[in-house]
């Protein structure tokens, strides 16, 4: 069994990662089809996000190690490296020769996933190297350039794939791209994430860079739609440092596709239409609409073909937590170097999928209890409760992979209990308490009961 050490995530606060523990400032959307498509989404309540680039070719979760500053091991490059930070940024960018992919099949991916019960798909077209992963018309850094070992337009093999399972495609977008001369001129010194010149003394440079950023933003939309999500990444790319139009993406965005929700991670404003706090669970739940994005494997891809996941008790534990709190939770996992999934992945998949074909309906479309009545047992496990169509659902998790026999007291009048993937309970009253006979779970992990409030 894998280490806490093993599967801690990047210290990615040093990098700016998104927390969202404070009251943060969200602005709701006031465009009709923007807030109908934002409620449907609150119900999709599961989803993954895939990295697959560059930095998996060379065993690595990102591509945080063409970053400057040493914020941490996930800056850092190969152990095997060594020379300047220039000569690293030139044999990075070569190992598209060598990243093949060879293994890679969307459809195995797609199937999958949808058999875990996701609902949706956030995949990464671009990170912060700005290496394509798909087929952009104005960069030749990219998966389908005849200097690249792929060979293939990956964006569309996933897209047609996981539509065809069943899910909705959301696009990772990084606003930052360290591999143009408009935001990284190599002529002069780079020390950090951030551009690296006076955008005043240079406004053509920059002007060039915004219209780089939504033309791209234009062709994926357009070329490999319909799209729920344009998931935008690089928050340090915002007004007054560095101006990149976040207005205009925007309206380029629902230019080509009306109503797709637009995610400036980081940036609070009209243009962040749910919260993301990263790898984490806010310890109070936010009063918007939010999604924890928490990778299942130490790093946001896989690293080596034997590479651990977390522990299935704790994901499902995460997924009461957030669900139970109004979120979603999107789950990272990532091929690795040749597009294979790792073992513990694919188990961890399957196991979700289990518990999901049992439990899925107190999980989608719900929303958390109005006034929830207390719910408790003399045990260590705890309750998470969600609601729909009228009926409360009670979720009890204890952190192991069996949930035992206990005696449960809901604080209000209940006509009926159901376990599902089992049966209906014994109850009994005590004035305005019921309790019920709860059994062993008849599910790994989290047991679910269905209750009809009187």
């Amino acid at each position: 069994m894998a280490t806490d050490n093993e599967l801690a995530p990047a210290p990615l606060d040093a990098a700016g990662a998104v927390r969202h523990e404070s009251a943060p400032t969200y602005i709701w959307p006031s465009d009709p089809l923007i807030k109908q498509n934002l409620e449907h989404w609150r119900d999709l309540k599961l989803g993954v996000i895939i990295h697959w680039g560059i930095y998996t070719a060379i065993g690595q979760g990102g591509s945080w190690s063409l970053h400057r500053e040493d914020l941490g091991w996930f800056t850092d490059p190969p152990a095997s490296w060594s020379g300047t930070n220039a000569e690293y940024h030139t044999w990075y960018y070569d190992q598209a020769r060598t990243f093949t992919g060879e293994d890679f099949a969307a459809q195995e991916w797609a199937a999958a996933c949808s058999a875990a019960g996701m609902r949706y798909c956030i995949f990464t077209t671009k990170h912060h190297d700005g290496f394509c992963m798909y087929d952009s018309a104005y960069t030749n850094t990219k998966c389908t350039s005849e200097e690249s070992g792929l060979h293939r337009d990956i964006l569309r093999e996933v897209a047609d794939a996981f539509r065809g399972a069943g899910l909705e495609m959301g696009a990772y977008f990084s606003k930052a791209d360290w591999s143009r001369p408009e935001y990284w001129n190599r002529s002069l010194p780079i020390k950090d994430r951030f551009h690296n010149y006076d955008i005043s003394a240079h406004p053509r440079a920059w002007e060039r860079f915004v219209e780089f950023t939504q033309d791209q933003v234009d062709e994926i939309l357009t070329n490999y739609g319909p799209f729920s999500v344009l998931w935008l990444d690089g928050g340090w790319v915002r007004e007054p440092e560095e101006p990149i139009d976040i207005d205009g993406i925007a309206r380029v965005a629902r230019l080509a596709q009306p109503g797709i929700l637009v995610v400036d991670r980081e940036v609070p404003g009209p243009h962040q239409n749910y919260l993301t706090p990263e790898q984490q669970v806010p310890t109070t739940p936010l009063q918007f609409p939010w999604e924890a994005c928490i990778s299942q494997t130490k790093e946001w891809c896989a690293m080596r073909p034997d590479d651990p996941a977390k522990p299935t008790a704790e994901t499902i534990g995460n997924l009461l937590r957030i669900v139970a709190g109004g979120g979603n939770y999107l789950i990272g996992i990532g091929p690795d170097a040749r597009g294979r999934m790792v073992p513990s992945v694919r188990q961890f998949l399957q196991d979700l999928g289990e518990w999901m074909q049992v439990c899925g309906e107190g999980i989608y479309s719900t929303r958390p209890p109005e006034n929830p009545p207390s719910v408790t047992s003399d045990d260590d496990i705890t309750w998470y409760l969600t609601a729909r169509d009228g009926f409360l659902y009670a979720f009890g998790h204890s952190g192991a992979d069996e949930v035992p026999a206990t005696t449960l007291r809901v604080d209000a009048r209940l006509t009926e209990v159901t376990m599902l993937g089992g049966g209906p309970l014994s109850m009994r009253r005590n004035g305005d308490a019921t309790f019920i006979d709860v059994p062993p779970s008849a599910t790994r992990w989290a047991s679910c009961l269905r209750m009809t409030l009187a």
